[in-house]
């Protein structure tokens, strides 16, 4: 999952709990978003 490497290792500032999904807040300003569609875990990255 190379699309993901940028945060791996990055310090997790915050972790916003919303209705139906799960936002990921790390220190350089990205930000990962997890939801789960159809049984199945689906997880969108915003390099900021």
């Amino acid at each position: 999952m190379a699309k993901f490497d940028g945060i791996r290792g990055q310090e997790l500032l915050d972790v916003e709990n919303l209705k139906k999904e799960i936002t990921l807040i790390f220190k350089d300003n990205r930000y990962l978003f997890v939801r789960i569609e159809n049984g199945t875990l689906v997880c969108d990255s915003i390099p900021e």
